[in-house]
């Protein structure tokens, strides 16, 4: 039972919520209406969104992207793990979204200045490269500036023209003139503005201007820009931009992708560029010792009266081609590691790379050089980004330095195990010459200086090869990142579709009065209904008394079928099924404070006793604010406190008899006394009531509100029940929470409360009106 109870409390609840909402309607359609119109006044001035989008794909290293021949140059001297040029698709993002690459974007397409044009007070149109105005700023203030300036240019159809600049809401400046250029004087500096091909003369403008440095505008786009890898395995990067204006965000991410392939070739042609010059030092050097090596060779058979001597060293060198293949292997490794330490002796070559390692043999050497090597790749791809003073390439150029040393050492080790190994060869090289007894001097001589010339040549060769590969590298320059969709834009606008923003209008116009409703009625002291004084308590309703719309006291009469008339009738029925026995006779009237209506109640519902044919009392108890007299219109030489001060006067002498009808009798309160509390709690008090009880049906107690003071409480035993009357907004909550308390701690009767001015539509199916309480 008790969950059948509670269900039908739940669901009476949510009726009596749905009900309260209905009765504000009104509210529901503002709101509904209020919130439309604003929907379309943002339709109609919001600026559409568009999403931009680009792509590129970064080769992978190969040696025909980035590094190109260079790479497959170091390759060739066993340098290829050191090679990687950015390989990483994830490095590559960082360096297109880098600083210096959006600064550089900024800088060609002068993004740090915004042209807006104000049709009206909330119409604005963004008019990037059709502005009627441009600004003219020296490069060294967009370079320095730190402050975002403000531009507003107003000319009138007559063609005044006045311009005012300001940083923030500060004022820095201002300008009349009735010609272009005008000139604007700033303590930031000074700004021209001159008239383009879209100035139309004799017609009103309103423009605002925004100046911001390149750095500040790089930043800006930073945020904004989006970059990202398409998927894992792919080397596919995206980039995306939300933009207002379509063109400029195309120019935005297509001037991106243009300057990083322009930086990325730039860096191979700088790398290219050491490379030849290097190449060409070598060669200039070895032609040298190979002609020195041919005049030797010259020389030795004019000496020696030689002709055929090629022949016969051809044939000894292929009988020892095992030994001599070894010895020149050996002899090509001491070249090149005097290269290299010449290479590194040079100051100029101080950041270069080392291109050459080809047949060492030394596995430390090969990883101490490629260890170098991969720090000098590092620092040149950090100065794209960065300034060479920077403590980032400060604290690389430390490492190279110590690294430096380490391959010199290596190398010098080295060098001295190829001497040392060379020494061996030609030891043998003798222990074989000596076995050849029939040889010639001149011969073995010769094949000595022979020996030379071969390696030189070789050398010579390969060293031309490369140079050959490098011009085409320089001439032939390829963008790292190849263009797979040049910046395109998604033809509807981002963001909630028209519909959308109109379905969310209505849906926020429904919720606002909800809400309003409810915290309405959270932060409400007061209430106002029925439904909402039973959320508060659980103490029995009697009934409710509408407004009275008259301005009679007294609203009951013989024979009236007033709205307010049944109800009061309704609250006698529900009264005698409480007062059931023969002796319960009392009614204790009282509220919480003044104003609620408690005299009204009480004269009314005696009167309505007395229709019934009982015979009613109505006494005054109120004795500190006696206003029951004042009430009814009624005087009596004695009241209530004359006959408990005293023993001379009478019960007769204090009634006032048929008081508004025949079986209705009065008592007032008589004068105010300076001993209320003790006259009140006296035994002759109960002796009166008891007397009354022999004479009447019942005895109604207009007693003082409980809530102000504790007369009340004095006489509530004499009572049988308590009528507590609250009024419709007026009683507070707190007041409903403190008579709680008093059921709870048993300080009155039988208590119930009777509503006094609600909107109550109840009885014989009257419906009552909004009107005000009386």
């Amino acid at each position: 039972m008790n969950s059948i109870s509670q269900n039908n409390n739940n669901i009476t609840n949510i009726l009596a919520l749905i009900h309260s909402y209905i009765k504000h309607w009104y509210l529901f359609v503002i709101s509904i209406i209020g919130c439309l119109g604003l929907c379309f006044i943002y339709l109609k001035i919001k600026t559409p969104i568009y999403q931009v989008n680009a792509s590129i794909l970064i080769q992978s290293e190969d040696g025909k992207s980035s590094g190109g021949l260079q790479s497959s140059l170091l390759k060739n001297f066993s340098f290829g793990g050191l090679v990687g040029g950015g390989g990483e698709v994830d490095d590559e993002i960082h360096v297109i979204s880098s600083h210096s690459t959006l600064r550089e974007t900024v800088e060609k397409l002068k993004l740090n200045q915004t042209y807006i044009i104000n049709k009206d007070f909330i119409r604005k149109k963004d008019v990037y490269n059709q502005s009627p105005i441009k600004l003219i700023v020296p490069s060294s203030i967009e370079d320095t500036l730190s402050a975002s300036l403000r531009f507003k240019v107003h000319i009138s159809k007559q063609g005044k023209i006045d311009i005012t600049a300001r940083k923030g809401r500060k004022f820095i400046g201002e300008v009349e003139s009735n010609k272009f250029p005008a000139i604007l004087s700033t303590p930031y500096g000074i700004f021209s503005f001159d008239s383009t091909c879209f100035f139309k003369s004799g017609k009103k403008l309103n423009q605002t201007i925004y100046l911001s440095g390149y750095d500040d505008a790089a930043e800006n786009i930073s945020k904004n820009i989006d970059m990202y890898i398409a998927t894992k395995k792919a080397n596919l990067i995206r980039l995306g931009i939300l933009e207002n204006n379509i063109q400029r965000g195309k120019d935005l991410l297509n001037t991106i992708i243009t300057t990083y392939n322009d930086n990325g070739i730039q860096t191979k042609n700088l790398e290219a560029s050491q490379t030849a010059h290097f190449l060409n030092i070598r060669i200039d050097s070895i032609i040298t010792e190979l002609s020195e090596i041919e005049k030797k060779i010259e020389l030795y058979k004019r000496s020696n009266n030689l002709t055929n001597i090629e022949a016969e060293a051809k044939i000894i060198l292929e009988q020892n081609g095992i030994f001599k293949e070894k010895l020149v292997e050996t002899e090509t490794q001491r070249q090149i590691v005097s290269l290299i330490e010449k290479f590194m002796s040079d100051p100029q070559n101080k950041y270069s790379l080392m291109p050459f390692n080809s047949g060492l043999s030394d596995k430390s050497s090969i990883e101490a050089i490629q260890s170098y090597n991969e720090l000098i790749l590092k620092r040149l791809k950090l100065l794209q980004t960065a300034k060479p003073n920077s403590p980032t390439i400060k604290l690389i150029e430390q490492q190279i330095d110590a690294n430096r040393e380490n391959v010199q050492n290596t190398i010098s080790n080295m060098k001295s195990g190829i001497e040392i190994a060379l020494k061996d060869l030609h030891a043998q090289e003798k222990t074989f010459i000596s076995r050849i007894k029939n040889m010639p001097t001149q011969e073995r001589e010769f094949i000595n200086i022979k020996r030379q010339q071969l390696i030189k040549e070789e050398l010579y060769l390969f060293l031309l090869q490369k140079k050959e590969e490098n011009a085409i590298t320089l001439a032939v320059a390829t963008p790292k990142g190849q263009i797979v969709d040049k910046a395109y834009n998604i033809n509807k606008p981002v963001g909630a579709t028209r519909l959308m923003l109109l379905s969310f209008s209505i849906l926020i116009g429904l919720l606002l009065p909800i809400i309003y409703l409810y915290l309405r009625n959270i932060f409400k002291t007061k209430f106002g209904t029925r439904s909402e004084l039973e959320a508060l308590t659980d103490i029995p309703i009697l009934g409710e008394i509408c407004t009275n719309d008259t301005n009679e006291n007294i609203v009951v009469k013989d024979g009236s079928t007033s709205p307010i008339s049944e109800l009061f009738r309704l609250l006698r029925s529900n009264i005698q099924f409480i007062l059931n026995g023969k002796d319960e006779k009392v009614i204790l009237v009282t509220s919480s404070t003044s104003g609620e209506g408690k005299s009204f109640i009480s004269s009314n519902f005696a009167k309505t006793l007395a229709l019934s044919r009982k015979k009613v009392i109505l006494i005054g108890m109120d004795i500190r604010n006696p206003r029951l007299g004042d009430y009814l219109k009624l005087q009596n030489k004695y009241g209530l406190t004359n006959y408990l001060a005293t023993n001379t006067i009478t019960i007769p002498e204090i009634i006032v008899p048929k008081v508004l009808h025949d079986n209705m009798d009065i008592i007032l309160a008589g004068p105010i006394p300076p001993n209320p509390a003790e006259l009140l709690s006296s035994e002759k008090l109960k002796g009166l009531i008891d007397e009354l009880k022999q004479t009447y049906d019942y005895i109604i107690l207009d007693t003082a509100p409980v809530g102000l003071i504790s007369d009340t409480f004095n006489f509530a035993y004499i009572s049988d029940m308590t009528i507590y009357v609250c009024r419709a907004n007026y009683t507070t909550k707190d007041n409903i929470r403190y008579a709680n308390t008093l059921v709870q701690n048993n300080r009155l009767k039988k208590m119930s409360f009777v509503i006094n001015a609600t909107n109550a539509k109840q009885g014989y199916g009257y419906g009552y009106g909004n009107k005000n309480a009386q």
